[in-house]
């Protein structure tokens, strides 16, 4: 099966493997997959939701005005670890 995803999606799914967060971009889609519909049981407006906010984060990113993710995960790690 080819599948075909938004550019935004599909870069950060290659950004998560490229950290080591997934080994494989079959991985992470797998994971996005069962997140999304096996584990929480989400519905197609949240999915909308969702992909509206991806969609404003990485136009954000793209002006410059992001963080990295090792910083963003070191700042959770602090707060509940």
């Amino acid at each position: 099966m080819d599948v075909s995803l938004p550019h935004s999606i599909e870069n950060i799914l290659k950004a998560k493997v490229a950290e080591g967060v997934f080994n494989t971009m079959d991985e992470a889609v797998l994971f996005a997959i069962q997140f999304a519909f096996v584990d929480n049981n989400i519905s197609i407006e949240r999915i909308n939701q969702l992909n509206a906010e991806i969609e404003k984060g990485w136009q954000e990113m793209e002006a410059g005005k992001g963080r990295n993710s090792k910083e963003v995960f070191d700042d959770l790690r602090q707060k509940y670890a």
